[in-house]
């Protein structure tokens, strides 16, 4: 349930949402856990149901462990001078008056200008009649404002929803989550897990953006008042890794020439996001379980305990409960990471049906980039688009270059069909952080070679059309020659019919568990493909059942990188 703060000088405002907006929580300054609706001293004209200036606001705000999801402010505050921001003595002379008048009248721009520097993404909705009462109106997306004479419960609880709605497409962060199935799980449970002190651990293969979710998801939606650390344990030296994980005194080791504050205790009412948390040894295991459990760190070299109780996000690419079963990973810590409602990010091959879509995010997003600036900016010096250049614009085509599909106000990708099938067919090892490396280089292939081109007669060219063009070739010489598949090797041996099935698998060395686990499926559906002489049909009954479709055989095999054609060159 979204909960709201409301900045008003009188009790009606908090009154009317009690009454009439129960979709709502409210934070109070009585500290009380349960809603004011069932509180006895409600009718007793309680006046802690609201904040009735900005200083009570502070108040509030500073007791509260995370932020309101919103804040319902007043912009006529009829107040003492002491009351009002910004400070001053009791005006004395006529002029002082008047302008302490003026600052009732717009006080809530003031508390506004004020709990935009104490909590940037705090989203606020101001009460207001006019444009005229308001001045100029601030242009601030996480402000919105209600405009009515009188304002009423519904106009109200409208604009409420519109900004909530608003702040959380805001908070998903840039994210293509796609259509498929894998990444519609992983979205849900991410709105849940936010809003959850409890730890979360994240798993999936590198550079499926495990970190990306962490920073631009996980921590914005928790409303966590702290700050976001991140750290990536494979890159700390084992020796210092109690230093900077938990702080140390000045003189505790050797190096050590100031007092230092670990990443537990600079995260304590944020969020700390621990990538690699497979790295650990089984010591410091230990000593990460005993924070998590107490809340509270000690330095090294210090007796004294200090507040740490962050928020933690940890990430692997390894298989933890595997970790767990060989001894490598302490039961008691995997257990207090939440396993139960761990996330897993799917590899991109896995993803199939998204990766035209998710090329055309990468490529875009890489058009916009700083990097790539400096000669998108060269580019529409030499060769200006007929209209002004709008960034938002650009968009990614798939077939033969034409300039009358292209926009004139933008840029205008085109990827060729070979292109595009030779993209999908790839297995992308290094996922999402493969693909945007793909992007840009791309992109920089096209705009070099457009900028190399020899002027013609040293005239300046023509507006035009914003054209790119990627071909096969780009494709080809990025991606690099197509490894052999695993199918057109002497297949596995089989024997059993089906529901007896014996398939003998010859495993290998991996990365990690999810590369083994991939590999032994790859054999086993090869296996059931020469055994059924390349019928889908009969194979998709024989794994799921009557009725079962082949086309999900079909892209599972695609997933996994297994291509008909060759599956059936090898056979013959």
């Amino acid at each position: 349930m979204p909960r709201l703060l409301v900045i008003d000088d009188r009790d009606q405002t908090i009154e009317m949402c009690h009454r009439h907006l129960p979709q709502f929580d409210y934070v109070t300054r009585c500290g009380r856990l349960h809603p004011c609706q069932v509180c006895e001293e409600r009718d007793k004209g309680c006046p802690l149901k609201c904040a009735h200036d900005y200083y009570e606001a502070a108040e509030a705000l500073g007791r509260e462990e995370a932020l309101p999801d919103l804040v319902v402010l007043d912009l006529h505050f009829a107040l003492p001078r002491q009351k009002l921001l910004p400070k001053a003595e009791e005006p004395q002379d006529p002029e002082q008056l008047q302008k302490t008048e003026l600052l009732r009248r717009k006080q809530g721009l003031h508390i506004l200008e004020q709990l935009r520097k104490d909590y940037p993404t705090l989203p606020v909705v101001m009460l207001t009649t006019t444009d005229a009462d308001l001045g100029e109106r601030p242009h601030d997306p996480l402000v919105h404002f209600c405009e009515n004479e009188v304002v009423d419960s519904r106009t109200l609880a409208a604009e409420i929803s519109r900004a909530l709605a608003v702040q959380h497409a805001a908070q998903e962060g840039p994210v293509f989550w796609g259509r498929s199935r894998p990444m519609a799980e992983l979205r849900q449970k991410l709105a849940v897990l936010a809003r959850s002190p409890l730890p979360v651990l994240i798993e999936g293969e590198t550079g499926t953006g495990k970190s990306f979710l962490a920073e631009h998801v996980l921590h914005p939606r928790s409303g966590a008042k702290g700050p976001l650390v991140v750290t990536d344990l494979s890159t700390i030296p084992a020796t210092l890794m109690p230093a900077h994980l938990f702080g140390s005194r000045r003189g505790s080791y050797t190096g050590a020439v100031d007092d230092h504050a670990g990443v537990f205790e600079q995260a304590h009412g944020g969020t700390l996001f621990l990538d690699e948390i497979a790295n650990l040894d089984l010591e410091l295991q230990r000593q990460l379980l005993l924070v998590l459990e107490r809340g509270a760190i000690t330095r090294l070299g210090d007796t004294r305990q200090r507040p740490a109780a962050p928020k933690l996000v940890a990430a692997t690419n390894l298989d933890l409960a595997q970790l767990v079963r060989e001894g490598r990973f302490r039961q008691d810590l995997y257990m207090r990471l939440n396993p139960a409602t761990r996330l897993r990010v799917p590899p991109l091959r896995e993803r199939a049906e998204d990766l035209p879509e998710l090329i055309r995010f990468a490529v875009t997003d890489a058009l916009r980039s700083e990097a790539l600036r400096p000669l998108v900016r060269a580019y529409l010096a030499r060769y200006p688009t007929p209209d002004g250049y709008v960034e938002e614009h650009n968009e990614v085509l798939f077939g033969k270059p034409q300039a009358r599909g292209a926009r004139t106000d933008a840029f205008s990708v085109f990827f060729s069909r070979g292109a595009l099938q030779r993209l999908c067919d790839y297995p992308w090892p290094g996922n999402h952080r493969e693909l945007r490396l793909l992007a840009s280089n791309a992109l920089v292939f096209a705009l070099v070679q457009q900028l190399d081109a020899p002027d013609e007669g040293g005239r300046r060219a023509e507006r035009a059309p914003a054209v790119l063009a990627i071909g096969d070739q780009l494709i080809e010489q990025l991606l690099g020659k197509p490894t052999a598949q695993p199918a057109a090797a002497p297949g596995p041996v089989i024997s059993g019919r089906a529901g007896d099935r014996r398939v003998e698998i010859a495993l290998k060395p991996g990365q990690s568990f999810a590369d083994i686990s991939a590999d032994v499926e790859r054999q086993y559906l090869v296996a059931l493909f020469q055994a059924h002489g390349g019928d889908l049909d009969r194979m998709a009954r024989e794994l799921f059942g009557p009725g079962a479709s082949r086309r999900r055989v079909h892209l599972r095999m695609n997933q996994l990188g297994l291509r008909l054609r060759n599956l059936r060159g090898a056979s013959a």
